[in-house]
């Protein structure tokens, strides 16, 4: 008897657990749809919001990966030839403008401005023995010519003869002709005067270029100088990047160009500090496309046409204080997102006077 009752007891204890779990799958399935539908909803609105934002983000903006920063590079060049001296930097050492770069054997230079230096010496000697002679030449035609009216008083009075007058003259005639061969040589050394003094400046012209500085501040790159190395003029030895003076060249389609308006604000977001945005400015807009400043331009006259959408490069100025924690460095990747409103104000406002 116990074992029939105990029999019927976990039967009937079965048959409830079975009834229980059939009464809790459907709560779960239900609490599953809600639980997904919520998750559908919270997708659609985040991408709804997003999608709007999109929307009126490019409504307003016009954007393009296709930037890069951009700087000066100045190449320094030898104007001399001689051994190179000495080398004062390295590659992307920071210099200053004026900057003592490299230094060319001197020697040679030096001697030449001091035989210039005596050249010139010698030409203010000869100065001073023309302006001599000149003077002497002009007490001589002074000395002829009272000489010349002392006698011809005479002759006219009859106290002297016709030759004596003749002789007088012919003095006269001759001092005059000293004092202009005096004042020719004078003039003469005055030029080579000018001339030595100008050989003088050159050749001091020259031996200033035996220092090569830095044309600007910036990092030196592309070093191709060594010590006793013999360089000729116009020989390019290094070159100095200006990271002071950066900006964006951002290539626009030409058919975003009808809102670019000068002076529109750009938020620029450099691959290199991707956390960081940078504010900056139209500057100027390019009188062509890129393509027309290519070695070999296309040529749409001559076989099968294609037409591609051309790109317009858009000059963009930072207006922030450079900052030291994100240094500039030129051939950065860029984003520049250009802000259209300002053309819409501008437009209110010619409207509003209209």
């Amino acid at each position: 008897m116990e074992q029939e009752q105990n029999i019927s007891t976990s039967e009937n204890s079965n048959s409830e657990n079975h009834t229980s779990q059939k009464q809790s799958k459907p709560k779960n399935r239900s609490r599953r749809k809600i639980i997904g539908f919520g998750v559908l909803l919270l997708v659609l609105i985040v991408g709804g919001y997003y999608g709007y934002t999109e929307i009126m983000f490019y409504q307003t903006h016009v954007e393009t990966e296709d930037a890069q920063t951009d700087g000066n590079i100045s190449p320094v060049l030898s104007r001399v030839s001689g051994y190179v001296d000495h080398v004062y930097v390295d590659d992307n050492e920071q210099v200053k403008k004026g900057q003592l770069l490299v230094t060319i054997d001197s020697t040679e230079y030096a001697l030449k401005v001091n035989m210039a230096k005596a050249a010139l010496q010698n030409a203010k000697a000869s100065l001073n023995v023309a302006q001599a002679n000149l003077e002497s030449a002009n007490v001589s035609l002074h000395k002829a010519n009272i000489d010349y009216n002392r006698v011809k008083d005479l002759y006219e009075g009859g106290a002297a003869t016709k030759s004596k007058l003749d002789d007088v003259e012919a003095e006269r005639e001759s001092a005059r002709a000293k004092v202009s061969v005096a004042k020719r040589r004078l003039s003469e050394v005055q030029s080579q005067i000018k001339a030595k003094k100008d050989d003088l400046k050159y050749a001091k012209l020259q031996l200033s270029y035996t220092k090569i500085t830095a044309p600007h501040a910036g990092l030196v790159s592309k070093k191709d100088v060594e010590l006793g190395q013999l360089i000729q003029p116009g020989q390019p030895l290094m070159a100095v990047t200006d990271v002071h003076q950066v900006w964006v060249v951002a290539n626009y389609k030409e058919t975003e160009l009808n809102d670019i308006r000068i002076g529109q604000k750009v938020n620029v977001s450099i691959d290199a500090y991707p956390n960081k945005t940078f504010r900056g400015k139209v500057e100027s807009i390019a009188g062509a496309t890129g393509a027309k400043y290519a070695l070999l331009p296309p040529e749409n006259a001559t076989g099968n046409f294609v037409k591609v959408v051309q790109r317009v490069p858009v000059k963009i100025v930072f207006t922030e204080k450079p900052n030291p924690k994100y240094p500039l460095r030129l051939g950065l990747n860029v984003t520049a997102s250009i802000d259209l409103t300002q053309k819409s104000e501008e437009a209110k406002q010619t409207a509003s006077r209209q």
